[in-house]
């Protein structure tokens, strides 16, 4: 390893994380790239967590406990990792998620160049036990590979947020206290989306996307996204509109912020809240939403996407999930098995849940 190689602070939320976080740790343990540290930031956690972390004899392992707060503060559990931090680079790897073991030394890379900022990549989902699933679903309208200027990936997440899961992305330590920390809005369940529109509104650089896999999701019946998910597909929109309205009239007009880009944002999560409100098989409200995204999006597979649910409200028949299956099938040349193939998969789980602040997707 260089001697200048920067050093990564590893933020890892968990509660009630007994059964997952010994995968989650071990996955850091044994990346390629040595010269990390792993905060785990613990909400009160009723379990034995803390006793499955103390069996790690590292120290570059540390661990915090904090009162119970609950998922609408997962910010403030982010923040005291975060001023905790030593490292140059800060990553993202909740307590039930692990990664590949060239993760690290692949993304770290990006950084050499120093208008990088942010850097995400693409998952595979798990289920419980740890068996690929296939790939994380990417936004409807796609991102492509490679650079884009932060001010282009703000515009991207005001219509969806490709930087999930959170468990890929990696930031500057600096701006992310540029923008004050995470952000996260009152009620909201999101601490990812707001901090990275923030982030890409108000710091000038690059974002480089790196299409290949970059962690595991594991997909679970205690995790929010499983439990709250029409609540997080409504609140995107939300949380977009409340971003815009926090950002200096200046900094919009350097985004070049327009109508134009509002009525996108708008098709995008007319789009979304179809899905969640068909799921929640209240067909009328979703044909509306549908019928929105078809009357204002200029993408074709929004468009498609919209008509294919007005079909599914007219028709009671959920055309989505087969699509979904599709899109999220693990092939190609992106697969994490190609990277690394975990050595850890025979182990067994311990007994325990963990519940969780998934991605906004």
């Amino acid at each position: 390893m260089q001697a200048n190689a920067p050093l990564v602070s590893i933020i890892t939320p968990v509660y009630n994380a007994e059964r997952y976080i010994a995968r989650c740790v071990e996955s850091v343990r044994a990346q390629t790239y040595a010269h990390w540290e792993q905060l785990i930031v613990d909400d009160g956690s009723g379990d034995a967590t803390a006793e499955v972390v103390a069996r790690f004899a590292d120290p570059r392992i540390r661990y915090f406990r904090l009162p119970h707060r609950g998922l609408t503060h997962l910010a403030e559990t982010y923040n005291h990792a975060l001023a905790n931090a030593r490292g140059a680079l800060v990553a993202i790897l909740e307590g039930d998620d692990f990664w590949p073991t060239a993760k690290l030394a692949e993304q770290v890379k990006v950084f050499e160049q120093p208008d990088v900022m942010l850097s995400w990549g693409r998952a595979v989902t798990v289920d419980d036990a740890g068996h690929e699933l296939g790939w994380w679903r990417q936004p409807s309208q796609g991102t492509p590979a490679g650079r884009m200027p932060l001010a282009t990936l703000f515009k991207l997440l005001t219509r969806k947020n490709p930087l999930t899961p959170a468990a890929t992305v990696m930031a500057r330590r600096s701006a992310l206290e540029a923008i004050g920390g995470f952000h996260q809005p009152t009620d909201t369940l999101f601490v990812d989306l707001p901090t990275w529109l923030q982030l890409s509104a108000r710091v000038d650089g690059s974002a480089v996307y790196l299409r290949r896999c970059l962690a595991y999701y594991r997909v679970h019946q205690q995790q929010t996204s499983h439990q709250r998910n029409s609540q997080m597909r409504f609140q995107h929109l939300d949380i977009v509109n409340a971003a815009l309205r926090e950002l200096p009239r200046d900094v919009l007009l350097k985004l070049r912020w327009s109508i134009s880009d509002e009525h996108a944002a708008l098709a995008s999560a007319s789009l979304t809240r179809g899905v969640a409100s068909l799921n929640a098989r209240e067909r009328r409200a979703a044909y509306q939403h549908f019928r929105t995204t078809f009357q204002r999006s200029r993408i074709v597979r929004e468009k498609l996407g919209a008509i294919l649910g007005m079909v599914s409200a007219a028709s009671g028949v959920n055309l989505f999930s087969a699509a979904e299956q599709l899109e999220t099938r693990p092939w190609g040349e992106s697969s994490c098995v190609i990277i690394a193939r975990p050595v850890w998969k025979r182990e067994s789980n311990r007994a325990g849940a963990e519940g969780r602040a998934a991605p906004a997707v």
